[in-house]
């Protein structure tokens, strides 16, 4: 029987235990669910045997003989095909009904990713005797060369594609790349910072922004302190990141994305943790009997109801999920999102308790009598030609800064500052961030910290450069100045 679906409030752990799928002994590579949901295929590290289960009965169905050191392993989107990559040096295409290798071609280096698209191709990455790095292959034909002269010190390298199989984006340490995969035109390309590590796991949400890994470098060049960043790739901005995740040094970063984009999961410090896709709130953590750096795959159902956990040491674990992770909508439609001019809503702060300034991003001011979630007197002020002066900050970019630095803090909870004020952060027609703003001294290293982020390890809540916390706030004063008491 299928577990009982679990409801779980948000912040809390999913309790129930999962329905163990036992037959392999080493590494879980692959367990990817089918297009219904009701089969589960998996493949093990240096297993020839490919193994089809039945979801709910929790039991083998069929198996599928393959060839000798798999290394890494995808099923297509259809659910009828497997592709694989081995260590002696061949990609094989395999069909799952009958077993048949329908397709096998020169891998030209040794894989460290591997995905296939909807259209049917196949693209791997990683280190060989040329300067080609990752190859793109069509079953039947012969692998073409996509991407060279990528340089860098350690081996890693994640592939990922857009969900409609026209993009495919690759990280190599520093450097991300993304490709039409119609054309095998390069569409950008970006290169990272020198004392920053993205870890293998990429994601692509629909709105073409990257989900990853990142950790800071310690001056032995080890990955420290790893949160889930998401930017966006058109602009490239900061959109937000996650509290720190907490696994341990060495142990690889994983990350699956649910079929509805709602809510992405990742290994953190005791489990499998879910935060939200949009605004990367966490919403809620699986505990997981293996320690988690011995995890080894994630997979979720097309229904988005199941969660498949892999380790390393062959166990695989199906987790039904039910409807526990679905958020609630941050649409605000009681809060009038645009001026009366139809300048759209950038900011939203309280000076006191029941006035508000609405901050516009074309810099018009409104002041609004309400509380937090209704704005029932709207009225235009009268302010200077010359009012952005007074503003430190180009309004704008602080909608983005503090959106990456708000994300977690709620409006309900009581201030936690002496001096600090409500503030909503618009984007487009919604709420995507509501918390509060405050500046507190960090004496141990002479910096200021902007939120309330109280972890002296938490260098992403620290600002350098121009856009201080102490600049910020300035601008922040300087806007509720205009507000009379």
């Amino acid at each position: 029987m299928r577990p009982q679906s679990l409801a779980i409030s948000m912040k809390k752990h999913l309790h129930r235990p999962g329905t163990k799928l036992i037959s392999h002994s080493t590494s879980i590579l692959a367990a990817d669910f089918s297009r219904d949901g009701s089969r589960l295929v998996s493949v093990a590290a240096n297993d020839p045997t490919v193994r089809v289960w039945d979801v709910e009965a929790a039991r083998t169905v069929s198996k599928l003989d393959i060839a000798k050191g798999v290394n890494k392993a995808r099923l297509f989107p259809t659910g009828d095909r497997l592709a694989a990559t081995f260590d002696d040096g061949v990609a094989r295409v395999y069909e799952l009904e009958s077993g048949n290798e329908l397709a096998r071609a020169h891998q030209m280096l040794r894989p460290r990713a591997l995905c296939v698209s909807p259209a049917g191709g196949v693209y791997w990455a990683g280190f060989g005797g040329d300067d080609t790095v990752v190859w793109s292959w069509l079953p039947g034909e012969s692998p073409k060369p996509l991407l060279r002269d990528i340089h860098c010190f350690e081996p890693e390298c994640s592939l990922s594609l857009a969900r409609d199989g026209q993009e495919l984006w690759c990280f190599f340490e520093w450097d991300l790349v993304g490709f039409d995969t119609r054309t095998g035109t390069e569409i950008a390309r970006f290169h990272g910072d020198r004392d920053v590590a993205l870890g293998e796991g990429l994601m692509l949400s629909p709105e073409r922004c990257a989900v990853v890994v990142q950790s800071m470098l310690n001056r032995d060049d080890d990955p420290i302190r790893p949160r889930i960043y998401k930017w966006n790739l058109d602009s490239d901005m900061h959109v937000w990141g996650t509290e720190i995740l907490g696994h341990p040094y060495g142990n690889k970063p994983l990350l699956t994305m649910a079929r509805s984009q709602r809510w992405i999961a990742s290994v953190g410090k005791g489990g499998v943790m879910f935060h939200s896709l949009r605004s990367g709130r966490a919403l809620g953590m699986l505990p997981f009997e293996a320690p988690e750096a011995t995890l080894s795959c994630l997979s979720v159902s097309p229904d988005d109801g199941l969660l498949a956990v892999g380790a390393s040491n062959g166990d695989l674990v199906v987790h039904d999920l039910g409807d526990s992770l679905i958020e609630p909508s941050m649409a605000t439609p009681h809060i009038a999102t645009r001026s009366r001019q139809g300048k759209p809503l950038t900011l939203r702060l309280q000076k006191r308790p029941g006035l508000w300034l609405r901050v516009h991003e074309d810099g018009s001011l409104e002041r609004a009598e309400g509380d937090a979630r209704a704005d029932s007197i709207i009225t235009t002020l009268a302010v200077r030609a010359d009012h952005e002066k007074n503003v430190s900050v180009y309004l704008p970019r602080l909608r983005w800064d503090l959106r990456g630095r708000l994300w977690q803090h709620d409006l309900t909870k009581p201030s936690p500052y002496c001096k600090s004020h409500p503030v909503q952060v618009f984007l487009g027609a919604d709420l995507v961030v509501e918390g509060y703003l405050g500046v507190e001294s960090d004496p141990g290293v002479g910096q200021t910290i902007l939120g309330v982020d109280s972890d002296r390890d938490g260098l992403g809540e620290r600002v350098a450069g121009t856009l201080s916390p102490r600049t910020i706030l300035a601008g922040i004063n300087d806007l509720l100045a205009l507000l009379p008491d």
